[in-house]
């Protein structure tokens, strides 16, 4: 039975059993073309659950769009045997339990056959929440199952510009080596590091008066610093303590230009419009050779932060009030808008109440695109590769720039349109 839509896995032949073995696990690695990342590792259980014959597959990898879901149910439904009524996937990220989509097999079957079948299919699928991922685990035969591969690394391009300063166009291209590795489900240390290739700082000569700490004028002396940099350098771990409620935990070199260690704790309800975090950090600011060594420079730094889906044309608001890093207290206002083919678009807006101090153009404002990875890469993925053009670098209103955010960390609760999108597992 074929689905007809691209799926980026192929099948293992396996010569036992087709029926009973080797079964993919609900990842975008399930039979991967590679070794499956450090921290998707699956398992697919055949079970009944009330009486009725499942498949229950864990911890898949990408984000769980009702093509992806319907390209793994086409791979399941070839390798099961018939007695298989109900598919179940469920979804996680980093250790943490976010929701379970259950396909019943015959409709998906009857769909791919025939458009007349699709309205029926679409109101047979279902999902839940998921409120920890150890909470009630898959029971019955356990088919395929893959561990946590304790080291992982990418080599990829990076760009650092800034456009519209007084010193015009600058940039440095660099080449951006990342690396990870696993403790566990929830803990994992990150790595980044970035060697200059080509760039034109030597035009970086203009450093605006600031009655404020310089938390990010000096932007130019650390890019220009060092040929070889850390970028980053931390440790992180997760923990899904009650239904609605993730938190994480970090420390280490957090950012190009500040080390320290911080929280954040996120109320995410299944499919709701809204969602509540807050974030707080001691960091203190790094030299400019971006290795170990530290500045005089410390501050308390953090945000409680509102989303809300606004159900205007796709777009996510946050609003985020609290404490920056020149120790100005203010507001941000980000809005922006995911396109179906995952393509990031925003802007914001940042005031304090650094007044007069705050120097030339009076608050923060900016613009970004972020391109998911999957757009340049056969293997799914959860990155993306960002793109900000800010007019001016000032001191006031500067956010830390970490690495991970729950919110981001926990996109399977949101539902968005999964049901209308159904449509596209069955498109050519």
């Amino acid at each position: 039975m074929p689905v007809r839509r691209h799926c980026p896995y192929r099948l293992a032949p396996n010569p036992v059993d087709p029926h009973a073995a080797s079964v993919p696990a609900a990842s975008d690695a399930s039979v991967p073309r590679r070794p499956l990342p450090a921290s998707h590792a699956g398992a697919a259980n055949r079970s009944r659950r009330n009486r009725i014959p499942s498949l229950e597959a864990t911890s898949p990898k990408g984000y769980p769009s009702a093509g992806r879901i319907g390209c793994l149910s086409g791979l399941h439904d070839w390798k099961l045997s018939a007695d298989v009524d109900t598919f179940r996937y469920r979804w996680q990220s980093r250790g943490l339990g976010l929701r379970e989509d259950i396909q019943p097999r015959r409709a998906f079957l009857a769909a791919s056959r025939s458009a007349a079948h699709d309205a029926i299919y679409r109101h047979s699928l279902y999902a839940t929440a998921l409120t920890r991922p150890d909470a009630t685990p898959p029971r019955g035969e356990v088919l395929h199952e893959s561990s946590l591969r304790d080291f992982s690394w990418a080599l990829s391009p990076g760009l650092n510009q800034n456009l519209g300063g007084p010193d015009g166009y600058l940039y440095q291209l660099y080449a951006r080596l990342d690396a990870e590795y696993r403790t566990d489900t929830n803990g994992w240390l990150s790595g980044e590091i970035g060697v200059n290739l080509a760039d034109n700082l030597d035009n970086y000569t203009y450093i605006a008066d600031s009655e404020l700490p310089r938390v990010r004028t000096h932007i130019g002396d650390y890019l220009a610093g060092s040929r070889v940099g850390i970028h980053t350098l931390q440790y992180t771990r997760t923990t899904h303590f009650a239904r609605n409620w993730y938190a994480m935990g970090y420390g280490g070199l957090l950012e190009m230009m500040y080390a320290g260690a911080g929280g954040e704790v996120l109320y995410r309800p299944f499919n709701s419009p809204l969602a509540l975090g807050a974030d707080l950090n001691w960091v203190r600011q790094r030299d400019f050779d971006q290795r170990f060594d530290l500045r005089d420079y410390s501050t308390w730094t953090g945000h409680a932060t509102a989303y809300l889906q606004t159900g205007v044309g796709d777009v996510l608001a946050k609003l985020s009030v609290g404490r920056y890093l020149a120790g100005d207290l203010g507001t941000t206002l980000d809005l922006s808008r995911r396109f179906a083919n995952g393509v990031n678009v925003g802007a914001w807006v940042t005031l304090t109440d650094a007044g007069n101090a705050y120097g030339e153009g009076d608050f923060d404002k900016g613009v970004y695109i972020s391109i998911p990875l999957d757009a340049f890469f056969v293997e799914s993925s959860r990155g993306y590769s960002t793109i900000a053009w800010q007019p001016l670098t000032r001191d006031g209103g500067a956010r830390l720039a970490r690495r991970y955010s729950l919110y981001g960390l926990t996109q399977e609760r949101d539902m968005g349109s999964y049901w209308e999108d159904a449509r596209t597992i069955m498109e050519p």
